[in-house]
């Protein structure tokens, strides 16, 4: 895949000179995250029918085993498929698609980036480029960033250029001679990355471009796995006896209790077990991060990405006291659940069980 390297004017020393880690994959136009909000509203509703073929595109954090799981036990007459001509829907996922491709978006709204050839910078502008370090030159990719396959292919340069706006005006600024890159074509978005954590977002982004053309030309749906993951953990809640069970696990050094904690806590009701887990990833700073299972995934983003009072009540500056102060501002009907936690948690600290019950007031 062609990638493009960001670049500024050094304030510093007036050079050329990286400004971004990672390979800039794309930009992900302003344009293109309205075309996809129409899109999510139009079909944010669907549910799996029965009588279709369904593609779990990459595109989706739904486990492949936990949708056979369900069109099981559910009896639905569901087949999946991967070709285009056999299909009725596809499964996609609404907060992966919009942390993806759309979070600078909807945080910090949008720049305006200008692509420049390389040929321009290499040869025009190679005056201005910083060649005293070479692991930030930025006619060439540190191989860190690569792959065996970068590599074979000669992905090792760079194809274009990208500069912001904000650093191109700077420049012209310092220099009238960069004004003629003020020429080159501009796109207003977001930035695409190939960074640590995003190798997912990266690889599959061309299949986002191609969803909305496969949707309309061959008539297809779409279901967001979230609410396929919704019917699915339905039936699992989270209760103070569960909890207390969970806890033990959790705080057991047996890698297998762990395995399956996590596992219960993915597959519950998340709006109906919330006090309970939300006390437990405060407590075990382990359950904060994603992990290999993939099923973890979509309760993980759930609790951390698409509620900021959640995000505000884990905050990692809270002590548990807080945690528990804070939970009684944002959930006050949630208080006695809370206590009951505490009353577990004490007791385990104090391994006893000394304490046997706290009240709410």
């Amino acid at each position: 895949m062609k990638y493009s390297k960001e670049i500024h004017l050094d304030s510093r020393n007036k050079k050329l000179t990286s400004a971004s880690w990672g390979q800039t994959i794309d930009i992900v136009s302003k344009d293109l995250y309205s075309k996809y909000e129409k899109l999510y509203q139009k079909y944010k509703d669907n549910k799996l029918k029965s009588n279709t073929t369904v593609y779990l595109t990459p595109l989706s954090l739904f486990p492949s085993y936990k949708l056979k799981n369900y069109i099981e036990e559910n009896k639905l007459n569901i087949e999946t498929a991967r070709k285009t001509e056999k299909l009725d829907t596809l499964i996609i996922s609404n907060d992966f698609i919009k942390e993806a491709y759309f979070s600078i978006i909807l945080k910090e709204g949008t720049k305006k980036y200008y692509t420049i050839p390389y040929d321009v910078i290499a040869k025009d502008f190679s005056s201005f480029i910083d060649k005293s370090r070479e692991h930030d030159d930025i006619l060439k990719t540190p191989s860190y960033h690569l792959t065996k396959k970068d590599k074979i292919n000669e992905n090792f340069y760079p194809s274009s250029f990208i500069m912001s706006e904000e650093n191109l005006t700077d420049a012209v600024k310092f220099n009238k001679i960069f004004s003629v890159l003020l020429n080159y074509p501009s796109t207003t978005g977001e930035l695409i990355s190939k960074s640590h954590g995003n190798k997912k977002a990266c690889d599959h982004l061309e299949f986002f471009y191609n969803m909305f053309d496969l949707v309309e030309k061959n008539k297809l749906d779409i279901v967001f796995d979230d609410s396929i993951n919704a019917a699915a953990n339905k039936d699992t809640v989270i209760d103070l006896e569960m909890f207390q069970t969970l806890y033990g696990m959790l705080a057991s050094t047996d890698n297998s209790n762990w395995n399956i904690a996590r596992e219960i806590i993915a597959n519950c009701d998340f709006k109906s077990s919330k006090p309970y887990v939300l006390f437990l990833v405060k407590i075990f700073d382990s359950l904060k991060k994603k992990s290999s299972n993939i099923n973890y995934h979509l309760i993980h983003k759930e609790i951390f990405t698409t509620n900021s009072k959640i995000k505000s009540v884990l905050s990692k500056w809270n002590t548990y006291e807080v945690f528990i102060q804070e939970m009684s501002k944002v959930y006050p009907t949630q208080n006695q659940i809370m206590c009951d936690c505490l009353t577990t948690h004490l007791n385990h600290l104090f391994k006893t069980s000394i304490i046997k019950s706290i009240h709410s007031l």
